[in-house]
């Protein structure tokens, strides 16, 4: 999920907000906001097909993982990048425990966006810059709701970031992290009429 800039005028809007102050802000709007640098930007409505992806994605993690280590959230839960910034992602995994009251995810292992019509260069531009800053991130997946395509950012050997993503189109995706697979025609289910992965593994 990624977030466009509110359509009222800007001194409409806080500037210069906390996160805290942000929380209390955000709480009294019925709209939906991310932060970035300290100035609100509003979430926008998804289609039924990103709906879908994301429950599917939320769905295949909860299946594979071993869930005494990790937790599952799918996009209400935020995402600290930076002093004054605050991201909700369609699908995160975290590891298990921490605050129950706590309102924000501070060691994400994998991070997953859906494709929406107009927040593809926030999700490929400054929203992916400020997740591979995050030292606990192993992961980041950017799927297409209308076609067969997730851009994986696996973190590698010496803790570095590939310079390109692997491109996933058929198959399955291998998130090492969690040491899981999720096939695309379970991710797709519902979206795309997409043949099933190979009993050998992913091709």
């Amino acid at each position: 999920m990624s977030a466009l800039p509110d359509t009222r005028s800007e001194t409409d809007l806080p500037i210069g907000l906390t996160i805290e102050a942000f929380f209390d802000w955000a709480a009294q709007r019925q709209e939906r906001y991310e932060l970035f640098d300290g100035r609100p930007l509003m979430l926008p409505w998804v289609k039924r097909s990103h709906s879908r992806l994301s429950a599917n994605i939320a769905f295949l993690f909860e299946k594979s993982i071993d869930r005494s280590r990790f937790f599952v959230h799918q996009g209400d839960f935020a995402i600290p990048t930076g002093p004054r910034s605050i991201r909700y992602a369609d699908v995160l995994v975290e590891p298990a425990g921490g605050d129950m009251q706590a309102r924000t995810a501070e060691d994400a292992v994998v991070i997953v966006e859906v494709l929406s019509d107009s927040t593809a260069p926030q999700d490929f531009g400054p929203k992916r810059l400020e997740y591979l800053r995050l030292a606990s991130l192993r992961c980041y997946l950017i799927v297409d709701p209308d076609k067969s395509c997730i851009w994986q950012w696996q973190r590698g050997g010496e803790d570095a970031w590939p310079e390109d993503p692997t491109i996933v189109r058929s198959g399955a995706v291998e998130v090492a992290a969690l040491g899981c697979s999720l096939p695309l025609a379970a991710i797709y289910d519902g979206v795309l009429d997409l043949p099933p992965a190979p009993e050998g593994g992913p091709s």
